[in-house]
């Protein structure tokens, strides 16, 4: 069954980007962004090896938006539409037994330390507190990925614990 789109995660705008649903069209910058060794290097399963890897993915990605009417967006920047640059926002994900709020953001390298994901990841946090908030919010980083990690602290979220998270020690935040 399609589920509507949850009123306030439909397209967005901030200061300097645009954030939507991803779409089929997307595939080419779905294995991009994750097919490249540097967006991918915390990436406990790794860059994406193949097209059809990628094509799994936005697969997914998509029947996220389609069951649960929210899911990652395709961020672009307002200057260069039609260019994905990144991604951001909240999945639904299965994590030790209980259904959470995934937060992520992956940006390309070239537009890294522009302060792109804080910026997106900020409305992504805004956005489920208000229109779900009974579902709790993570974000599972990677220890060593400073600049990740700095995201989640300037968001305002608490460490909470170091768990195995598939097969690798990650740090997990959460919203107070």
């Amino acid at each position: 069954m399609m589920h509507t789109m949850l009123h306030g995660f439909e397209s967005t705008t901030t200061e300097r980007l645009l954030l939507r649903p991803f779409r089929e069209t997307d595939l080419d910058a779905v294995f991009t962004l994750h097919g490249d060794p540097e967006t991918s290097r915390f990436n406990p399963s790794g860059p994406l090896r193949s097209l059809d890897a990628a094509k799994e993915l936005l697969a997914l990605w998509l029947s996220d938006w389609a069951k649960h009417g929210v899911g990652y967006w395709a961020v672009e920047q307002r200057e260069t539409p039609g260019v994905v640059v990144g991604v951001c926002g909240v999945r639904h994900k299965l994590f030790e037994g209980r259904t959470v709020l995934n937060l992520a953001y992956r940006f390309a390298p070239r537009t890294q330390g522009l302060g792109y994901a804080t910026e997106a990841a900020r409305v992504a946090v805004e956005k489920a507190r208000r229109h779900l908030p009974d579902v709790l919010l993570v974000a599972i980083i990677h220890p060593e990925n400073a600049p990740s990690l700095r995201v989640a602290e300037r968001l305002g979220l608490r460490f909470e614990r170091i768990t195995d998270y598939e097969g690798t020690p990650s740090r997990v935040y959460g919203v107070d």
